[in-house]
């Protein structure tokens, strides 16, 4: 006879999918204000028009993948390190998570406002990079929220979807948006 329940945090490899919906919302949502502030306000939005910048190259894909996992790392560290052991740590990740994650999508927003249209051939890979971000920091969330967790384990296999996700909206990024000449 098997069983129809979902497996138990402890149980579970991958990431809590839950979570990173949750995220995913979150981060678009900071998108949508941030565009919202700068249709009222162009002058918070970047002052430069969208600009073909990329070659579709493999260097131009593994930069733009190493400065993704860059950004999206401090998840990650801080998991890893079971940082969110008591209640002020949790709340110093949580800040230091939320602080990178909506800060880089509300820049994002804010050029969506400033530049409309303009900028959206150049961003094809956005609902991928947010999934990206949306589980890494779901990594953070799942470890800070349930200390009986292996943190290392749960950040590896989150960092392996992370990085992966990473690599294709780089590979998009590069490869399906306007080209410098």
């Amino acid at each position: 006879m098997s069983s129809t329940r979902a497996p138990s945090r402890a149980t579970r490899r991958g990431p809590d999918l839950q979570i990173a919906c949750l995220c995913w919302v979150t981060l678009a949502a900071a998108t949508a204000l941030g565009a919202a502030a700068a249709i009222a306000w162009p002058a918070l939005g970047p002052a430069t028009r969208p600009d073909p910048t990329l070659h579709p190259s493999f260097d131009a894909i593994a930069s733009t993948l190493l400065n993704n996992v860059r950004v999206l790392a401090a998840p990650f560290i801080l998991a890893a390190a079971r940082f969110g052991a008591t209640r002020v740590s949790r709340l110093a990740g949580d800040a230091i998570v939320a602080t990178i994650l909506l800060g880089n999508a509300i820049a994002v927003g804010l050029a969506f406002g400033r530049w409309r249209e303009a900028l959206i051939p150049f961003v094809p890979q956005l609902p991928i990079e947010y999934l990206a971000a949306a589980t890494a920091a779901g990594a953070w969330i799942e470890v800070r929220r349930d200390a009986s967790l292996p943190a290392p384990r749960v950040a590896a296999t989150s960092a392996v979807a992370t990085i992966g996700l990473a690599a294709v909206a780089a590979a998009i990024e590069v490869l399906l948006t306007p080209h410098a000449r």
